[in-house]
């Protein structure tokens, strides 16, 4: 190891005072990321467990669930949405695996579905369903397991080992490792060493790798059943493992609290999808409280055999679909959660010579929910007569703007968090119309010329400049990473209109640069907080 001179240590050291903290940074400088705490005499203290700073990182106000739904193994998503507008075409490359004509089911006079898909029809008409279409990204990877990485982690960089929704966590729960929220953040199902909840220093999902090993906890609140496991060594051995198991899982009895508040729901079929869409649906229905949840369907890997294989998983995925939002409707909570599907990638245009079809680029994203408030389509369809030199379509959407799109319009997130999650350049919002703005059961909107969580700096101090929509009691108090209250506290009855609130004098105050938490109180009741940099 190369040794420093004590003068270039402190060089060093004084440079990085006059830089900004990163949330990396700045756990590996306090000790989270080897130690988790800092030592003081006989007893540990960790400096970052507060109560305080997890309710200012807290976005509660908001009761808005996603579903990732993935489709392992690469879905065809040409003989998922089918273009009429280039329907000869279409049949002249699939001669034996296209879906004929009479057996389409129309959405509008370009795009069809297999009528084997019939069952989400009435969601199409009632204005519950949306295509993306042609999702991918340049250069795209064929291999099942890069491309899911790639699809995970939003990078090709094999040297970043963390995903766009751990990513996402990371930024928003600083002190997860030494305070971790009551509830999951996420729960994953059958993810098969999917990235998409790794941060840098942990996994921000409860994950299982089954939906009969969740369903065993959620039953019981324990992964194993610890009994009858024989006095002998290897049972006494059986039991330390299963009980240091079940002791790891730290959610469990929460999630079996959700589970016994909620009933069954007898519409599902007896499959491994179905088992993990009702799952989901108990835990929403009994207020686990989690936000985002992963479910996988596999089999989709088509390159034989095609029109039955893919016709099965279709029917699987499409009548699971309608079961799980006729169940959350049953309980008033449909328009709470919006499913979402995606694979690693689409298949080639052309038919291989097994009734098949080999590793392909750009496919649709299907979304699902009443809260999307209208059917349509997002983008233009991928052209089958402007095909690469493989024979596979250009894709016209990068998938990371659809992450972007679903965090910023529909899980009400920070731009910065959705800087943090996506890696690479900024991607474009697709404007998806999910009523997003940062007032959520809140009597607050934004300003069009200021927005909500806008921060001035430097001379004029921090002001928030905050448009309210009737008269209210309003409560706003400033946080440093650590939790501690510092700047203005503003506790006050203000008008409806636009006010600028100072969160911290500039005259005043001695506060290094860094990043801060301002947490806004409405009636004593709605919160909404959200981080700033002070320069």
């Amino acid at each position: 190891m190369k040794h420093r001179k004590p003068n270039e240590l402190h060089l060093k050291s004084h440079d990085s005072d006059h830089v900004q903290w990163d949330r990396r940074g700045f756990l590996r400088t306090i000790g989270i990321a080897g130690l988790g705490a800092v030592s003081s005499g006989n007893s540990s203290l960790s400096v970052v467990e507060s109560p305080l700073l997890n309710q200012a990182l807290s976005d509660a106000y908001s009761d808005r669930i996603l579903v990732l739904i993935r489709l392992k193994g690469g879905n065809d998503g040409l003989n998922t949405i089918i273009p009429l507008n280039e329907y000869d075409l279409y049949a002249k490359k699939r001669p034996k695996i296209h879906i004929p004509e009479n057996r389409l089911h129309k959405l509008n006079d370009n795009f069809a579905i297999p009528n084997f898909m019939n069952s989400i029809t009435p969601m199409w008409g009632e204005g519950a369903m949306k295509v993306i279409h042609g999702v991918g990204y340049e250069n795209q990877n064929l291999s099942h397991f890069k491309s899911s990485e790639i699809w995970a982690t939003t990078t090709p960089d094999s040297e970043i080992s963390s995903g766009w929704m751990g990513r996402y966590y990371e930024g928003k729960y600083m002190d997860y490792m030494n305070n971790p929220p009551e509830k999951p953040l996420a729960i994953q199902i059958s993810g098969g060493g999917n990235m998409v909840f790794d941060g840098d220093l942990t996994t921000y999902s409860f994950s299982v790798s089954s939906p009969q090993r969740l369903k065993r906890v959620a039953e019981n609140g324990t992964l194993f059943d610890n009994q009858n496991n024989g006095k002998n060594l290897h049972g006494q051995q059986v039991s330390f493992l299963r009980e240091a198991s079940n002791t790891t899982f730290r959610y469990a009895s929460v999630i079996n609290k959700a589970y016994e508040s909620s009933k069954a729901f007898d519409a599902y079929a007896n499959d491994n999808f179905d088992l993990q869409m009702s799952l989901v649906s108990r835990f929403i229905k009994g207020g686990l409280g989690t936000k985002v949840y992963m479910v996988s369907l596999g089999g989709f890997d088509t390159h034989a055999n095609q029109p039955s294989r893919h016709e099965a998983l279709m029917k699987r995925l499409t009548n699971a679909i309608q079961t799980f939002y006729k169940d959350l409707d049953n309980y008033g909570m449909a328009d709470k959660v919006i499913s979402m599907t995606f694979s690693e990638f689409g298949r080639r245009v052309a038919e291989n010579g097994s009734s098949g079809t080999d590793h392909g680029s750009a496919a649709p994203i299907m979304l699902f929910g009443p809260a999307l408030q209208g059917n349509g389509f997002v983008g233009k369809h991928p052209s089958l007569s402007e095909l690469d030199k493989r024979g596979n379509m250009a894709s016209g959407i990068d998938f990371r703007s659809v992450y972007a799109s679903v965090l910023t319009d529909w899980l009400c997130a920070d731009p910065v968090d959705v800087g943090n999650a996506i890696s690479g350049p900024k991607p474009d919002l697709l404007g998806l119309g999910l009523g997003c703005d940062g007032s959520e059961n809140l009597p607050l909107t934004n300003d069009p010329l200021m927005p909500l969580h806008a921060a001035v700096n430097g001379d004029l101090g921090v002001s928030l400049y905050l448009t309210i929509n009737e008269y209210s009691q309003v409560e706003i108090t400033v946080f440093d990473v650590l939790g501690r209250k510092v700047g203005n506290t503003i506790d006050t009855r203000l008008s409806s209109g636009r006010h600028t609130l100072s969160l911290i004098d500039s005259a005043s105050h001695d506060l290094p640069s860094g990043q801060y938490f301002y947490k806004i109180m409405v009636n004593q009741d709605k919160t909404y907080s959200k981080s700033f940099l002070l320069r």
